[in-house]
């Protein structure tokens, strides 16, 4: 019996609406928008500051230094990069309707100061009976132990557990730990493939 259901964050419940922003600003930096991102999501500095080791703000430092840019501090490039974003309304809606028969998390990479940075600007976070941010926990997807860490909050078994993430890695990280795992295509897909998981049992 499926217990509880556990959200990514980036991706998924909050997710890029407008490339327009990130676009201008790969533009300004003399790169493509892909290369932007990659540096901003896969760089060591964003690792560091996903388990906790290096500040949000230090992560965009390094940003802004990798493409020699001085004309823009950190926090204006944070907020520049990620002002094409919103919350993905019809899924945070579906994840609320599974309450109360089913417990709710949300499991993310996230930098430092994630959750408050959040809780300002969008205001979700509570909607999830738990939440648990990489940085806050120094430990990141895929490695097996944060499913483990989410499992145990919500205290359900592996198996009585969905987990929904946009990368492969992240969803065979779930599984290895014994997790249901769905790579999230769309919202319809999603919810489809939860239902039929949910009526199963």
């Amino acid at each position: 019996m499926i217990k509880a259901v556990i959200f990514d964050m980036g991706g998924v419940i909050l997710r890029t609406i407008d490339y327009a922003p990130r676009e201008r600003m790969a533009q300004r930096f003399g790169c493509s928008r892909a290369e932007l991102e990659k540096f901003v999501f896969l760089s060591a500095t964003s690792v560091l500051s996903e388990v906790g080791k290096l500040s949000d703000i230090d992560h965009w430092r390094a940003v802004l230094e990798y493409f020699n840019q001085s004309e823009i501090n950190a926090e204006e490039a944070y907020d520049e990069f990620f002002s094409g974003d919103a919350i993905n309304q019809e899924l945070l809606e579906y994840a609320r309707s599974l309450k109360p028969k089913r417990r709710i998390g949300l499991l993310s990479n996230a930098w430092e100061n994630t959750r408050q940075r959040l809780e300002g600007r969008y205001g979700f976070i509570n909607d999830f009976d738990i939440s648990i941010f990489s940085a806050e926990v120094g430990k990141r997807k895929p490695d097996e132990d944060i499913f483990i860490l989410a499992l145990e909050k919500l205290n359900v078994k592996p198996k009585e557990a969905i987990f929904i993430d946009d990368f492969v890695s992240n969803v065979r990280g779930a599984q290895n730990a014994g997790l249901h795992a769905i790579l999230f295509e769309s919202n319809e897909q999603v919810i489809a493939e939860v239902n039929r998981l949910i009526n199963q049992g």
